[in-house]
């Protein structure tokens, strides 16, 4: 049944997840430079990485293995329960990592800030992880209806 609504949700926060790594998290000026913190480092404007201001969490790495387990969990149609419950698992996984990625932020901004002031704007990546979490509460409740509606059916026989 993979016509299935949640299908769609599934596919669309694995894209989110993929997304992650095309669009900067936020990106910081101070004075004349700028920066750039993403999924996968925090880079100046050229593109090098600033190695003195590193991302303790390997955002890249989970948000590619949570994409590609919710594109894994579109074939379980067959084991609903086993479906719902990597979903939910992925959803806590994508909550904690929306917290640490603002929390990494907090902290490159506060290391900049040493050197002066600095002007700071949320990307595109800062918003995808929310959708993320959206789409798999859509797909969580649409698994959740599947799985009702073929116990409904199997009290009827």
């Amino acid at each position: 049944m993979l016509q299935r609504k949640q299908t769609l949700f599934l596919l669309l926060a694995a894209l989110c997840g993929v997304l992650t790594f095309f669009f900067p998290v936020d990106t910081f000026v101070r004075g004349d430079q700028t920066f750039f913190f993403r999924t996968t480092g925090f880079f100046t404007a050229d593109g090098t990485p600033v190695t003195d201001a590193t991302a303790k969490v390997p955002f890249a790495a989970l948000i590619g293995v949570l994409s590609a387990l919710l594109l894994g969990v579109i074939f379980l149609y067959k084991n609903r329960v086993r479906q719902l419950r990597i979903t939910r698992m992925v959803n806590l996984l994508v909550m904690a990592i929306l917290v640490f990625l603002f929390i990494t932020d907090n902290s490159m901004r506060a290391y900049l800030e040493q050197g002066g002031k600095v002007e700071n704007s949320f990307g595109f990546s800062a918003i995808l992880p929310l959708l993320m979490v959206v789409f798999t509460l859509l797909a969580e409740r649409g698994i959740r209806k599947d799985e009702a509606l073929v116990k409904g059916m199997d009290r009827l026989r």
